[in-house]
C-alpha cells in the first residue's frame, strides 16, 4: 500500500506529451488515472475525455472537484474493479515502483484498456548518471535507497518495462525522458535531458487490435 502522494510536475508534462503523440484520428472517451492520488493528472486530462476514472487506495476519501472524474478505491496489488476493455487510455505516473508485482500491474492495465487503446507508464530513471553513480558507490539506485523504502520497492530499467509490455503483447510506441535531473551535493538542476540526465522515464504502449 502506498500513501497518498503527488508526483512531480514534469511527470504530468510527460503524460500530456504522450497523449498528444497518440493517433490524431483515434476516438478516446474514457481515461484511467491509475494511482492518481490527489487527482492532478486527472484534472489536467479531463477536458480531453468524456470520463476519467481515478483509481487509488485512498481515492474514496477525496472530494471530487470535476464531474468528469470518478474516484474508485482500489488496492493496486490486487485485481482492479474495472471491466475488461473499458478504458481508452490508461496512465500510471510514478506508481509502478510502489507495486509488489509490476507484471500483475501492467497485465491489469492491459486488461482494462480496449483494443487499439494506449498505456503510459513512468518510473524513476535508473539509467541517469546520478543513479548509476549512486549504485556504483552504495549498491542502491538513487531513488531506491533506504530513505525511499518502503515506498519505492520495485526498480525497473527501460528494458524491464519493454519486456513486460512484450509479455502483454503491447507495442511500444515511444520512450520519454523527463528532461531534467538534480545533481547531488551541489543541489542544482540541469535541463540537459535524455537518458543520462532525466529523473524519470516514460514508455507509451499501444494495445493491438487482435489478441
Amino acid at each position: 500500500m502506498q500513501e497518498l502522494g503527488v508526483s512531480p510536475d514534469f511527470t504530468k508534462k510527460m503524460a500530456l506529451s504522450a497523449l498528444n503523440d497518440t493517433s490524431p484520428g483515434s476516438e478516446m472517451k474514457v481515461a484511467a488515472d491509475i494511482g492518481g492520488g490527489e487527482g492532478v493528472l486527472s484534472r489536467a486530462i479531463a477536458s480531453r475525455f468524456e470520463e476519467v476514472k481515478l483509481l487509488d487506495y485512498n481515492a474514496s476519501s477525496l472530494d471530487t472537484v470535476n464531474s468528469k472524474i470518478s474516484r474508485i478505491q482500489c488496492d493496486l496489488n490486487s485485481e482492479w474493479p474495472l471491466p475488461e476493455d473499458s478504458v481508452d487510455f490508461a496512465f500510471a505516473i510514478e506508481v509502478i515502483e510502489h507495486i509488489e508485482n509490476p507484471r500483475h500491474f501492467l497485465r491489469e492495465m492491459n486488461r482494462i484498456v480496449r483494443k487499439g487503446g494506449y498505456i503510459f507508464v513512468t518510473t524513476p530513471n535508473l539509467h541517469s548518471l546520478t543513479s548509476m553513480l549512486t549504485f556504483a558507490i552504495r549498491g542502491q539506485h538513487r531513488y531506491f535507497q533506504d530513505a525511499s523504502y518502503p515506498a519505492h520497492i520495485t526498480a525497473l530499467c527501460q528494458v524491464d518495462l519493454e519486456r513486460i509490455g512484450n509479455e502483454c503483447k503491447l507495442t511500444k510506441q515511444k520512450v520519454y525522458w523527463s528532461g531534467n535531473d538534480r545533481i547531488p551535493f551541489i543541489n542544482a538542476c540541469f535541463p540537459l535531458g535524455g537518458r543520462f540526465f532525466s529523473t524519470s522515464i516514460g514508455v507509451l504502449f499501444k494495445k493491438g487490435n487482435s489478441s
